[in-house]
């Protein structure tokens, strides 16, 4: 578990997997880990496609990795979970990752129109190529 509460410590964009009324939605997203790394939070708009799908239901899955070219070389998480609207306490652990946000004039407009989001991860896989083709680690939150 520790190395998987090290790789998402070391990054901070997720891509969120949804799909309600048979429409399937995915969206980068900057995150922040709580709850010792047992959600994640995010920003989004509530009428964006993936928020909806989260409201026609809330499992959905993520993927965190890093870029690269070489199969040897894939390092990543995948995450599946719940995505619900996370209480307005956790606004102080975002802008703690992103201060930058609330200077922002562009970004600090659009606070107006977004809610804070969480993702309660309830299964994990972490994959490293660089061990062996198809190494991977499983668990269960």
């Amino acid at each position: 578990m520790e190395t998987l509460q090290k790789f998402i410590l070391e990054h901070n964009t997720m891509t969120l997997a949804t799909v309600g009324n048979k429409v399937a939605s995915a969206a980068a997203v900057f995150y922040v880990p709580i709850k010792n790394n047992a959600s994640l939070i995010f920003v989004s708009s509530p009428e964006s496609e993936h928020i909806l799908n989260c409201k026609i239901e809330p499992r959905c899955a993520i993927t965190i990795q890093k870029d690269g070219l070489e199969w040897s070389r894939i390092n990543g998480a995948q995450l599946k979970g719940t995505v619900n609207v996370a209480e307005e306490k956790y606004w102080t652990n975002y802008f703690e990752k992103y201060p930058y946000i609330k200077s922002d004039e562009t970004l600090s407009k659009a606070l107006k129109k977004v809610k804070l989001y969480e993702f309660q991860i309830k299964w994990a896989r972490l994959i490293d190529n660089s061990k062996e083709f198809g190494n991977r680690k499983e668990y269960n939150f």
